[in-house]
């Protein structure tokens, strides 16, 4: 005969390891999950992802500093783990308002947002900034940079995202800003092998004979010689080349805090 309290025990000790394993794998979710009112920030570049070296850091906090100061502009760059199970135009909005970026009367700010695990990306554009920061300008940018985070190279993909944006506002505003040079790899054109084709050879004969039997033979034909393979070119250059140019970083204060700066939406998303 079975044991009933020993099979109630049985049927308690596997319901309560069930619900401790369910429980432990929401911790683990919660764990990686940034909820916007969790975040607070703490300079130019918030990197709650951990995926940008000191160094890359150090440069577009830089650049984002210059903006700042020079164009009266301000820029957050923002990487999290996940969303939370928020979609990213919500999120983005959200935390914007919440962080208040860029000046209150002028509206000029900008948010890059990266969430690494759900691979997906937000460029939220503050209301100052839509004229010159148009959903398809800011789309572009994000493109270029999908090959880069695909391969894992997140910190030339935000350092190439926020100097984009960087310099847009700073043209507009008519500033310079001091920073090296980010391009996506561009593909130069091969110039093609010049070549003799058969005509070329049929004539290079008949002068050839013609030498042979006429007087200063010998040095007509090295003139001659000399004229036809002396100019031919060489090989092309090619293969893939990143572009280059550069300065240093420029100088300044450090972060102040955010504005009060709000968006309306405007902005462009991206995956990879």
């Amino acid at each position: 005969m079975v044991d009933l309290t020993v099979l109630y025990n049985l049927t308690v000790s596997a319901r309560a390891r069930a619900c401790l394993a369910a429980l432990l794998l929401i911790m683990g979710i919660s764990a990686n999950a940034e909820p916007v009112s969790q975040l607070q920030p703490t300079g130019y570049v918030n990197d709650f992802a951990n995926v940008l070296d000191p160094a890359t850091k150090a440069q577009i906090e830089d650049v984002c500093r210059q903006v700042d100061q020079k164009a009266n502009a301000q820029i957050a760059l923002v990487t999290v783990n996940t969303l939370d199970g928020q979609d990213i135009e919500s999120y983005a909005v959200d935390l914007f308002k919440k962080w208040g970026i860029g000046a209150k009367k002028t509206d000029h700010g900008v948010l890059i947002l990266y969430a690494i695990q759900d691979h997906k990306a937000r460029v939220e554009v503050g209301y100052g900034l839509e004229p010159i920061l148009p959903d398809g300008k800011v789309g572009s940018f994000q493109r270029d940079a999908i090959p880069l985070m695909r391969s894992g190279d997140y910190n030339q993909a935000l350092l190439l995202v926020t100097t984009r944006v960087a310099d847009v506002i700073a043209a507009d505003a008519g500033v310079q800003l001091t920073h090296a040079q980010t391009r996506a790899p561009v593909r130069r054109m091969e110039r093609p092998e010049r070549g003799i084709s058969l005509g070329g050879i049929v004539v290079l004969v008949i002068i050839f004979i013609i030498i042979l039997v006429t007087p200063l033979r010998s040095i007509l034909f090295w003139l001659l010689f000399s004229n036809i393979f002396g100019g031919r070119g060489g090989f092309g250059g090619g293969g893939w080349g990143d572009g280059g140019g550069g300065g240093g970083f420029g100088g300044g204060g450090g972060f102040g805090g955010f504005g009060g700066g709000s968006s309306g939406g405007g902005g462009a998303s991206s995956s990879w």
